[in-house]
């Protein structure tokens, strides 16, 4: 049952992600980021895109939040644990249809303090709403 639902969940944050990419299409970036601070009372997450300057985004509850491939992380990478509760807090929340907001918010701080990398995909603008966020390596 479980690895049915995979495909399923995959599929349909694939769908929500091109709806959503249709909707900002006028300025949406993807980029692979360096997360440097996050703030958790106004969810602002400071990060640096790869060859890009000090960017500014906001961490929407409603973004999608994607698995990370944990076969990219290797121990003793701090990242790794990190990474492997954002994919059990990803997993708990499509499977009980629920957002764990604090959680992320938790996982962003730290993720930040450890200079961890995620791949955004936003909008433009100041700062930059996220509208899908994924731990890489």
């Amino acid at each position: 049952m479980k690895i049915r639902m995979l495909p399923w969940s995959g599929l349909s944050a694939s769908a929500v992600l091109l709806a959503a990419g249709a909707a900002f299409s006028g300025g949406a970036t993807t980029s692979n980021n360096m997360l440097v601070d996050y703030v958790q009372a106004t969810r602002h997450l400071s990060a640096y895109p790869a060859g890009g300057g000090l960017t500014t985004y906001l961490h929407d509850p409603a973004a999608i939040h994607g698995l990370a491939n944990l076969s990219h992380f290797a121990p003793p990478d701090p990242c790794f644990p990190l990474a492997n509760a954002w994919n059990l807090t990803v997993e708990f929340d499509q499977r009980y249809g629920v957002t764990s907001t604090f959680v992320f918010d938790v996982l962003l701080t730290v993720m930040s303090d450890l200079q961890c990398h995620a791949t955004i995909a936003s909008t433009s603008g100041a700062p930059a709403l996220i509208v899908t966020i994924t731990p890489t390596k």
